[in-house]
């Protein structure tokens, strides 16, 4: 069944979805070439990280602000994917910039206890975490997951959710039978597949059971008037090679009080808001 596409590049079920479960699952948005193209840059960048850090061959590699640490322009594509930037948009608005680029390498652990977390349960953000009103917490930020490989099997280290864990400040309960929260499951890609989660919803990392890799990346996106995780500014070389939305998320600004008074210089600084009123009218 098709669905006419909302406002903003989100559709009603997706909305409904997101706002529900705190999470959603985005088949097929890269492309064979593509899968390629970033697996190329995220084995560039593993190797590199083992080599400069002195890592064995099957430890965990985690590489924050790999956008700038890729070398040239290789990751810039996916801030602004056209798969999944629109949807982005339509959930936290057009004053919004990049918060982390964060790739991760799990070698296969076949040994792993099945309550083996290569990152505990854990809602991301701050500490202290972030206010709350009424028992529940702002949404701030979140993350779309490019998975290159396939993780349509469990324990391939895939990533773990707790559905609905969104709409409450509070950890979910365990249930003593599993010692996992109630409620959680394992979200199962295939290669090319995308995970877009907002900060507030629970979520863990088990063990890879596997016999390959377990490779993914993650773009994060924040409001402009927030800190972004894994840098202060990026590289002039970066923004040089980078289109006006992508200056936009990697925080270009032509004045200080552009993060909180963007109507300053709308055109220049915040050009998502110009894409979003483009796709409103037609």
């Amino acid at each position: 069944m098709t669905t006419n596409t909302s406002v903003g590049g989100i559709t009603p079920e997706q909305r409904g979805s997101l706002e529900r479960d705190g999470f959603l699952v985005l088949p097929g948005v890269l492309s064979p070439e593509e899968i390629q193209g970033y697996t190329t840059v995220v084995d560039a960048l593993d190797s590199d990280w083992r080599r400069d850090n002195n890592l064995d061959p099957f430890a965990t590699v985690e590489i924050r602000n790999a956008v700038a640490r890729s070398g040239g322009d290789a990751l810039l594509p996916l801030l602004d994917h056209p798969a999944t930037f629109p949807l982005v948009a339509a959930v936290f608005g057009w004053n919004i910039q990049l918060t982390t680029s964060h790739v991760f390498v799990r070698m296969p652990n076949p040994d792993a206890p099945e309550d083996f977390k290569a990152i505990g349960w854990h809602a991301d953000g701050p500490h202290p975490q972030f206010p709350t009103t009424s028992g529940v917490s702002p949404r701030l930020y979140g993350k779309v997951g490019f998975f290159l490989t396939d993780l349509s099997e469990p324990e391939r280290g895939n990533l773990r959710v707790v559905s609905g864990s969104h709409l409450s400040a509070t950890k979910p309960e365990t249930d003593p039978a599993t010692g996992e929260p109630v409620g959680a499951i394992q979200v199962l890609t295939k290669p090319g597949d995308a995970v877009f989660f907002e900060q507030r919803t629970w979520h863990a990392v088990g063990p890879n059971h596997s016999r390959m890799p377990r490779k993914n990346i993650y773009i994060g996106y924040c409001y402009r008037w927030m800190k972004a995780i894994d840098f202060v500014t990026q590289p002039n070389e970066l923004l040089a090679k980078a289109n006006p939305i992508q200056r936009q998320l990697l925080g270009a600004a032509t004045h200080e009080l552009s993060y909180y008074l963007p109507s300053r210089n709308e055109f220049a600084d915040v050009p998502v808001k110009a894409m979003m009123e483009q796709t409103e009218g037609r």
